[in-house]
């Protein structure tokens, strides 16, 4: 009985590593944009949902400013997620099986949600509607790094 309880326990243990480092490893994935780009996550529990597809349209209208701005962009679905790489051809972006970032950003009972992520890997903006091109560069205009960023620009 000791024994099985003993086998148990470090099946456990076994199984609860795992999952913290699929979480890890998909926490990777946007770790490595750290001072490097913005991120936006665009989280739907259903990819045919009109908000989810008016909210892509939204920002694929401004390729040179979300470049400008050094923005990558992720689709988010419950479980599987991809960055884009191609708005033009979607069938081009490799998706990921995990449902690791829908969980920590979104959340079971979220239907929809677009995250900001800056440059420093904090959340510095959450909406559960549509988010306007306006208002994200707004937000990210107003912050202290893009601020430097366009004045060493204009300095240049």
């Amino acid at each position: 009985m000791v024994v099985e309880t003993q086998n148990n326990i470090i099946r456990s243990g076994f199984i609860f590593l795992g999952i913290l480092m699929i979480n890890y490893a998909h926490g990777q994935d946007l770790n490595k944009h750290l001072w490097k780009n913005r991120v936006l996550l665009i989280m739907s529990q259903n990819e045919n949902s009109k908000e989810y597809q008016d909210q892509i349209a939204e920002f694929y209208k401004f390729p040179r400013e979300l470049k400008e701005r050094k923005m990558l962009i992720y689709h988010v679905l419950p479980q599987r997620y991809t960055l884009i790489k191609d708005p033009v051809d979607p069938e081009q972006n490799e998706w990921v099986s995990s449902s690791a970032l829908f969980d920590k950003f979104a959340g079971k009972n979220v239907d929809f949600k677009v995250v900001l992520i800056g440059l420093d890997g904090g959340n510095k903006l959450e909406k559960n509607g549509l988010l306007s091109a306006e208002e994200l560069f707004g937000t990210i205009d107003s912050m202290p790094m893009r601020r430097a960023e366009l004045n060493k620009k204009r300095n240049r």
